[in-house]
């Protein structure tokens, strides 16, 4: 994602309002990825070892 500094690099007479929406459109998108980082992080189950995953009886013989 674009930051402020690279489309000033670009638009050198970029009004003020379009880099603050740019600095706010990144916070927010941040955010979001936290929060579904964070989502995701509580929902996924502990890692299996690829025995147990694809041959569960393995684990369960005598």
């Amino acid at each position: 994602m674009r930051t402020a500094q690279e489309y000033l690099r670009k638009h050198p007479a970029a009004r003020p309002s379009t880099i603050a929406f740019i600095d706010r459109r990144n916070a927010v998108v941040e955010q979001l990825k936290r929060e579904l980082e964070a989502a995701e992080a509580a929902t996924k189950p502990t890692r299996k070892s690829m025995i147990g995953r694809f041959m569960p009886w393995f684990g369960r013989r005598a």
